[in-house]
C-alpha cells in the first residue's frame, strides 16, 4: 500500500494514484511505524506513548454471527488522513474510523473534483458516506448557484432575455438594469 507518515504535519499520506485503502491495511502499516524507531521518537501528545490510531472494537459479520470482519479505529485527535491531490474518486472501507482534526478524519485535498467516500458497513447497508470535500455550507450553496446560474442542469433550464436572466423553478430570478450596450447591471432577486 503506498502510503506514508509525515509526522511534521500530523498526516497520514496515500502517496501515489491509489483510489481505495482498506482501513486494516492503514491500521497495519500506522502500527508498523509506531514499532519503528521513527515511529517510537513521537511525542505522543495524545496519550504518551504517540499513537495515531486506536483501535476502538470490530463490527461483526451480520450473516455469520461471532465472525469480526471489520474494524473501528479512532484516530489520534490531532492527525488527518489524506488522499494525493488530483486523485478523484477515493474511498476507505473495510470498516469505520472517527476522530482527527475537528472529528475530521479526513484531510480535503484542495483539489476540484477530488472526493473521499467513508464507507461503514452495518447489517450489509453502508451507512456514513462522508465527502471530505471540505467546502462550508456557504461554499457549497454557492457552487450549486453557480451550477444552476451557468444552465448546466438539464432537468432546469435557463432563460437569458434584455429584462434578466430566469430559471423553470424559480431558483434562479437575476433582473437586468441599464441601456444593454455600454452597461448591464445584473441584480440578484431574493
Amino acid at each position: 500500500m503506498p502510503l506514508s507518515i509525515n509526522s511534521f504535519t500530523k498526516i497520514v499520506e496515500v502517496t501515489t494514484p491509489t483510489t481505495e485503502v482498506d482501513l486494516q491495511t492503514l491500521h497495519d502499516f500506522v502500527e508498523d511505524y509506531m514499532a519503528s524507531p521513527v515511529g517510537l521518537v513521537e511525542d505522543g501528545s495524545w496519550d504518551f506513548r504517540g499513537d495515531i490510531l486506536l483501535p476502538n472494537g470490530k463490527i461483526e459479520d451480520p450473516n455469520n454471527p461471532g465472525v469480526f470482519t471489520q474494524i473501528i479505529l479512532e484516530l489520534n485527535p490531532e492527525w488527518q488522513i489524506q488522499f494525493y491531490s488530483g486523485s478523484g474518486y477515493t474511498r476507505i472501507f473495510g470498516g469505520k474510523i472517527f476522530g482527527g482534526v475537528g472529528n475530521e478524519p479526513m484531510l480535503a485535498t484542495g483539489t476540484a473534483g477530488d472526493i473521499t467516500v467513508l464507507e461503514t458497513q452495518v447489517d450489509g447497508v453502508v451507512v456514513e458516506v462522508d465527502t471530505g470535500s471540505g467546502l462550508t455550507a456557504a461554499q457549497s450553496t454557492q457552487l450549486a448557484e453557480i451550477y444552476k446560474r451557468l444552465g448546466l442542469d438539464i432537468a432546469d433550464p435557463i432563460t437569458d432575455t434584455t429584462a434578466g436572466i430566469d430559471s423553470g423553478s424559480g431558483d434562479i430570478n437575476i433582473d437586468r438594469t441599464g441601456d444593454g450596450e455600454t452597461t448591464s447591471t445584473l441584480t440578484r432577486q431574493p
